[in-house]
Formats: structure tokens, sequence, C-alpha cells
């Protein structure tokens, strides 16, 4: 394993950021995640420069992802993009509109753009599309009416039709769950065509489910896409209420052979947050990284520092037991 990292967010004074830096590289992580929120964009570009810049003066490999942006990638931040466009937001096969922006929307695809420009301004070395999923009710407590779905707004309708030389249909179908999954590869392909240009990487972080629901029910249409340099997933046991070390160990041998097969990186995402306390908890984060460990993966990372304890909504219950049981599992690199 070359790559050992966490995410980091919601510190923004420089000074408090060296301090965290310092301690993630003397306790032997060579890579971090940024967030990159709607926010940081707007008002924290020099900031967040020197933050990365800082990071890479510690030899850390840098990531920045869309936190939320458009309430389409994963992500504890709200998104100012769909309160400014709400004709660039999913809608529902029942006609309303939710709070997410549609991946077909032409504005919608400028501002990521504009968003990867910024990323890579900022000194990123890899672009970490986190999570990308049409909109899932359950994140959010939403209750969708019987049968609805996602997203029949004007321009898929016109691009369902022009695919497939009939009109969209309200009722969900296979041929509407091949449209969607269609729809975000086209979507990825392009921001990551974009990304290479700008001198950037490109990692892809999948939801650990092969199904249109949740991203992409063929992980290999990713894989084979001559942008994509990382792929990762997050097998976040108890979102899934799965045991750990079988749970992590799936779906490492799943980017593992797939990075094999098509000369990519291959990274998994331990859990956390959201962990209970107690002896269980830190068996579990310990299992889970040894699994992605010694299933090969060349990157891990936690989600995020110091078991999220910033973050009330999802900290865990005793962050710094898991924060150390994940990082004394980690080999020396």
């Amino acid at each position: 394993m070359r790559e050992q990292g966490t995410s980091y967010f919601g510190v923004r004074d420089i000074e408090h950021v060296e301090s965290d830096l310092d301690r993630f590289h003397e306790r032997g992580l060579n890579a971090v995640l940024h967030t990159f929120s709607e926010r940081d964009r707007e008002y924290y570009m020099e900031t967040m420069a020197d933050i990365v810049s800082a990071s890479h003066a510690r030899n850390m490999r840098v990531y920045v992802n869309p936190w939320a942006v458009g309430r389409v990638f994963g992500g504890e931040a709200l998104s100012e993009f769909i309160g400014r466009h709400p004709e660039s937001c999913q809608v529902l096969s029942t006609g309303e509109r939710i709070p997410a922006a549609c991946f077909n929307d032409a504005r919608f695809r400028t501002y990521m753009r504009e968003w990867a420009t910024d990323a890579a301004e900022i000194g990123a070395d890899v672009l970490f599309w986190d999570e990308p999923h049409w909109y899932i009710p359950e994140w959010f407590d939403d209750e969708l009416p019987e049968g609805a779905w996602t997203c029949r707004c004007e321009t898929c309708q016109e691009l369902y039709e022009d695919d497939y030389g009939e009109e969209m249909p309200a009722v969900r179908t296979d041929r509407i769950d091949e449209f969607r999954e269609r729809s975000l590869l086209s979507f990825l392909e392009e921001m990551m065509s974009y990304t290479r240009d700008r001198g950037c990487q490109n990692a892809v972080c999948l939801l650990p489910s092969k199904d249109a629901e949740h991203g992409l029910s063929d992980w290999e249409d990713l894989a084979s896409s001559e942008c994509l340099d990382i792929l990762a997933t997050d097998p976040y046991w108890g979102v899934h209420g799965k045991e750990s070390e079988a749970f992590v160990s799936s779906f490492t041998g799943t980017v593992v052979s797939l990075a094999a097969e098509y000369d990519l990186e291959s990274q998994i995402w331990i859990q956390g947050f959201r962990l209970r306390g107690g002896e269980k908890t830190v068996r579990e984060v310990r299992e889970a990284t040894r699994a992605a460990v010694d299933g090969g993966v060349d990157s891990v990372f936690m989600w995020g520092y110091d078991g999220c304890r910033s973050i009330s909504s999802i900290a865990c219950a005793e962050p710094e037991a898991v924060w150390n049981a994940y990082l004394d599992e980690l080999p020396v690199v």
C-alpha cells in the first residue's frame, strides 16, 4: 500500500490547519482530502490555496472534493446553486422539483466545470468525485410519492427521446434506469476530461451498491474510462447495517480487481462517523482497516479526521478511540 490519509473539513484558520497537518504527518499519513464546498469557493479561495500549499509542504498528496455541491455529491454542506437555479434542479416523475441539481442540466455542468477550474487553481493533485448520485430521499428523511423517481425534467425528456426514439415514460422502467446511469457516466466523463486538461488526476468514489438507485450497476463502465485514475468506494458498514470486515473485504476485492484490469489505483474509505462507542466499535474499525490493507488496496482513507468530532450530527460517540483505531492499523509507508 502506497497511500494512507484522511478527509479534512471545517477548519479554515491556517495556523490551526497546520497544527492538524503536523500531527497527521507524524502519525504516518501521506495524503489528505480537503473539502471544497460552494461556500469555500465563494469566500475562501486564497485560504484554500494556502491550506493546499501547507499540505504539499508536508509531502502530502492533496485530494479536493465538491462537498455536497448541487446536493448530488456526498457531504454535510448546503448548496446555494440549487437555491439560485431551481430551473436546474431534478424533477420527479410526478412533476415536482426537488432540491438537487440535474446531471444533464447545461447550467449545472457549466458550474461544475468552473468548480473544477478553481479546484485545480488552488493546487489540487486529484479531484475526488465523491458519491455522485441521483436524489436519494432517505438521505434527507424525505418520502417521495409512491413510484416517483428522478429525473424527468425537460432536458432529460429531450435527451431520452433522442436516445431511444420515444417519449420518456412517467413510470420507471429498466430503460429509465439505463438512461440514468448513462447520464451519470456522461456527466463524469465530461468532468474528468475537463479535469485532465487542467493537470489534475481524477478519483471517483462510488457508493457501495451496484444498482442504478445509488449510482452504477456495472462499475466496469466507469473503470474503463481513459480519464479515470483512481477507483474508490466507501463501504461504511454502520450505514448499511453490515459486518465491517466482510463488507470492506468484499468491496476491496472489487476495486482492487478492476484497478488491476484497467491500470488504475484502488482506494477504500473507512467509516469514522456515526459509530457507537465501546470495544465492539474499536474492533470493527480495526478489522475494517486491516481488511482494506490486507486486501491489497493502493490507498486507504478515513472519513473523517478525529472521528468527525467537530460535526455533532455525525460525530462518533468516542471519536478519539475510532481515530486511533484507524491510525494504529496503518502500515509504515
